[in-house]
């Protein structure tokens, strides 16, 4: 059963698994409130949580707490973002991927980021968790005043894009690279 859940350090060791295989393969975890490491300092804003950094339970239970945060208006307007519910796909007691619930769209956003992002652990792919949070995300979204989702994706991705279209996705557009679609709720 799939479940989106908010952070927490239950799922500490399985979050560490899945942060390895993203590595491995050299991809980011969409949608995680984390820096990739190769990113510099000055390019991130706020509180910086790298995956590098996240195999201390304390450091891992402040990011927790600093995700489930960024709910909150005065916490993330000052950062220049918008309020964002920051969630973790769970299989089980497994983490399998994170998902990131925009409750409203900015400038960039509105170009690229969309209302809802995610992105599934490599070795969880193509059973249909990432379909699965999405639609589960939707439903989050709808119930946040949301009637009308942006979802988008790399242009090259099709995998994702063939999520968002199982959810009711209509493409709109490809802007710098990036497919764009709309989702009625």
């Amino acid at each position: 059963m799939i479940r989106l859940v908010v952070p927490s350090v239950d799922y500490h060791r399985s979050w560490l698994a899945a942060a390895e295989e993203f590595a491995q393969t050299g991809e980011y975890m969409h949608g995680s409130g984390l820096a990739p490491d190769d990113m510099a300092d000055e390019d991130v804003m706020g509180t910086i949580f790298r995956p590098s950094k996240m195999t201390s339970t304390e450091v891992f239970a402040q990011f927790c707490h600093e995700m489930r945060e960024r709910t909150k208006r005065d916490v993330v307007e000052p950062l220049g973002w918008v309020p964002d519910s920051k969630l973790f796909i769970v299989e089980g007691n497994e983490f399998v991927g994170s998902a990131s619930i925009r409750h409203e769209l900015n400038d960039w956003l509105l170009r690229e980021g969309g209302h809802i992002g995610y992105s599934v652990r490599p070795s969880a792919r193509r059973r249909g968790i990432a379909t699965e949070a999405l639609r589960q995300g939707l439903d989050l979204a709808r119930g946040l005043g949301i009637d009308r989702a942006l979802v988008t994706c790399k242009d090259d991705n099709l995998a994702s894009a063939g999520t968002i279209e199982k959810n009711g996705g209509v493409l709109e557009n490809v802007l710098d690279g990036n497919r764009r679609y709309w989702i009625d709720l």
